[in-house]
């Protein structure tokens, strides 16, 4: 009897959901694009890249498409997100739906403004996902929402997939905007994002990233090319594949695929003077040998101290770009400073950038070539994980 009771009372309990939103009523949105008005200073031009529905025999919606002609996007000239959502009901005549949004893209000019609270919602709604990602553009948000990636396929269906293959990649700094809001809440006030931008290859214009965006205090106010970042990303430690390649001479290069990154920020302050030690030890394997040298223990030294003025040198041009051009700080710098000065850290706070901009920063590396790779040769590095299952010595 206590069994039939306790049955009874779960079976109420599975009612379904009562917020529950039926597809055919639905409008799922993929990506949204914002960019300035061009009809009023007041308003914001928001594009809205929605999933459009297969339709079956009878008419009815069967499933969710993804390709390049399943999906569409819908402009509205609007003040805020919340509102654009409301009105764009017009054209789809269906509710749409955040819970899939995984792309944020926002115009150069916009960001430049200070915008970044058009994305407020996201922080607060359960609906939006914290783990999404946001780029800066220089072109317009809706043509990059209409212009397929390499594969033909739209922006979001590849770049929500092929983020996390590129986040530890030496070229490129993507971060989710739980991440970004983390920074911009954090003791400098400073964050980053990545930049997206339509590229022509072979006659076909295609969306492509590259570039870091830099915001200061909810402004952008500059940029890293690729070789910035890769400076930014080894000063973050946030390096797990890519690789550092030098020329040793017009035709003879060598490259070093990062495999262990560590990088150890130590700041010392006086008085409003800083001064930081940066010191980065990179572990990685001969990935090319385009010389004619023979590979040897010699040579393998040379090989680890020409990679490691070519870190510094690229570190060196990161923090110029940051301290001299831009003078705001997104390395680990301040960070580190806060934790080993919280006491004094509010006395300075509020001019932490000139104070970064002024620093004497120091930048000592360290690359160890752990081996060469499948090759049977007597070196000292022949401690290699992998096993050889070929024999190209003597």
């Amino acid at each position: 009897m206590k069994q039939t009771i306790l049955c009874l009372f779960f079976l109420t309990l599975l009612t379904g959901c009562w917020s529950n939103q039926e597809l055919d009523g639905t409008a799922f949105v993929n990506s949204v694009g914002f960019e300035k008005s061009k009809e009023s200073d007041k308003h914001i031009q928001i594009s809205y890249d929605i999933i459009k529905p297969s339709v079956g025999s009878n008419g009815d919606d069967q499933s969710l498409g993804s390709g390049e002609k399943e999906h569409i996007v819908v402009e509205e000239d609007t003040e805020t997100l919340l509102k654009g959502s409301h009105e764009i009901i017009k054209y789809t005549q269906r509710i749409p739906n955040f819970s899939h949004t995984k792309i944020w893209i926002i115009s150069e000019k916009l960001a430049m403004e200070g915008s970044f609270d058009i994305l407020d919602p996201i922080q607060r709604s359960q609906m939006l996902r914290l783990s999404s990602h946001a780029f800066i553009t220089k072109d317009s948000p809706a043509k990059i929402l209409n212009t397929p990636t390499l594969y033909d396929l739209p922006v979001t269906s590849e770049f929500s997939s092929s983020l996390d293959q590129t986040k530890y990649l030496t070229e490129y700094a993507p971060i989710t905007l739980r991440e970004f809001y983390k920074l911009l809440k954090g003791p400098t006030s400073n964050a980053y994002l990545p930049m997206i931008y339509i590229d022509d290859i072979n006659n076909k214009e295609i969306t492509a990233i590259g570039g870091t965006a830099v915001i200061k205090e909810d402004r952008m106010v500059g940029e890293l090319n690729k070789t910035e970042t890769t400076g930014l990303n080894l000063l973050l430690n946030q390096v797990k594949n890519g690789s550092i390649q030098v020329n040793l001479d017009e035709k003879e290069k060598a490259s070093l695929e990062i495999h262990k990154l560590n990088t150890k920020t130590i700041p010392k302050m006086t008085g409003n003077q800083l001064e930081a030690t940066i010191h980065v030890k990179v572990e990685g394997i001969l990935a090319d040998n385009m010389t004619s040298k023979e590979l040897n223990n010699k040579f393998l030294d040379e090989l680890e101290a020409t990679f490691a003025e070519e870190a510094k040198r690229i570190i060196r041009s990161t923090l110029n770009k940051l301290q001299k051009e831009l003078q705001t700080d997104i390395t680990n710098i301040g960070h580190e400073t806060y934790r080993k000065y919280p006491k004094q850290w509010k006395k300075f706070s509020s001019e932490w950038n000139d104070i970064f901009a002024n620093a004497d920063i120091t930048i000592e590396v360290d690359t160890t070539v752990l081996h060469q790779g499948f090759i049977n040769e007597g070196t000292r590095r022949n401690r290699s994980p992998l096993t050889n299952p070929y024999f190209f010595g003597k």
